[in-house]
């Protein structure tokens, strides 16, 4: 049988949450929503939450209560996943792409304040696969910063809660994070006025225009039952991380950055010493699903030159991910670690 490469992990309790909601008629945004966004406040230490109906629309609503327009310049990694992207079109904005570090999978702080200029509204940052980057070395600057925590919800960067420290943070809750409502998002501040314009935006009320990006109280209600068990996910997510570590250390392949407890491992990269044709048919015959994370990055998709992002254009090209989920087996742990430690 094949092993597929992301699977979320869905229980019983999740499922009772879902009818308990659809038996007492909580369709909309309630309760179970309101909980949700107090449980991750809790957890991040940041004073305001808004669950929304996707990461898409959280960003959207984070570049309006910026004010973003087409005068607006956000800044942002090229290897990076395209909801920023698609919420700052909807306003005309200007991304400024950055590419990684040479041997990285985030630019340099160096590359990104380079990168500034009166125009610059919003840095962009987030934790690529559970990776932490260093947000410390951005801490002297006065642009609001946006902390992408979708790869590192429950982990702590520099002995604060992931999240916790810069103008925004947003989660993604989509299937194949560490923890899923089906999809949906989150938004994170400390800042009054920014939560009241982004409230209102959000929608729920009659009283202003809005989009109706309202998470449901379905979506809340699994959100909940997920936090529940997010200690238990990120315990069980490193054991497999770890094994798979041991595994490269035999081979000429190596994974992004060296094995680490404080790791989420959304999921686990690997640079194979080996050409993408051999690395597909090598798995494909093995009944292994292995994926390209980022097949098509920022730059690509604006018609920008893979010479001028080198780092980004080549992980695009040659990381791969390789399943890593709660709900693998012993078994089919050990079978993926037994192939990945015999490719040659």
């Amino acid at each position: 049988m094949k092993i597929v490469s992301n699977k979320p992990t869905i229980t019983r309790r999740e499922l009772e949450g879902v009818l308990d909601c659809l038996i007492h008629d909580e369709l909309n945004t309630g309760g179970p929503v309101k909980t949700f966004e107090q449980t991750m406040s809790e957890m991040t230490g940041l004073k305001f939450a808004l669950a929304t109906s996707s990461v898409t629309a959280a960003y959207h609503l984070i570049f309006q209560a910026l004010q973003i327009d087409a005068n607006s310049e956000v800044i942002m990694p090229s290897f990076s996943y395209m909801a920023p992207y698609n919420a700052l079109s909807i306003l005309g904005g200007k991304p400024v792409l950055v590419d990684n570090d040479e041997n990285s999978l985030f630019p340099s702080s160096a590359q990104i304040k380079a990168c500034i200029t009166e125009n610059t509204k919003a840095i962009i940052v987030g934790h690529t696969f559970g990776f932490h980057f260093p947000l410390d070395e951005l801490a002297d600057l006065t642009i609001p910063i946006i902390e992408d925590i979708s790869h590192a919800i429950g982990t702590e960067n520099n002995e604060h809660p992931a999240g916790s420290t810069p103008s925004f943070a947003v989660i993604s809750f989509a299937p194949s994070m560490i923890i899923t409502t089906g999809n949906g998002g989150m938004i994170l501040t400390n800042n009054t006025k920014y939560f009241s314009t982004m409230r209102d935006f959000r929608g729920n009320n009659e009283t202003t225009v809005n989009y109706e990006y309202a998470m449901t109280d379905i979506q809340g209600a699994m959100g909940i039952s997920q936090m529940m068990k997010l200690k238990e996910f990120l315990k069980r997510r490193r054991e497999i991380a770890r094994k798979y570590s041991d595994a490269l250390r035999i081979t000429s392949h190596k994974a992004p950055m060296p094995f680490n407890e404080g790791f989420a491992y959304q999921s686990f990269p690997v640079l194979f010493d080996s050409s993408g044709e051999k690395v597909v048919k090598y798995w494909k015959k093995n009944g292994i699903e292995t994926i390209r994370p980022i097949e098509t990055p920022l730059h690509a998709l604006m018609g920008y030159r893979g010479l001028d992002y080198p780092n980004s254009d080549r992980l695009s090209k040659k990381l791969y991910t390789i399943p890593l989920y709660p709900t693998l087996t012993k078994k089919e742990i050990e079978r993926i670690a037994r192939l990945l430690a015999s490719f040659i």
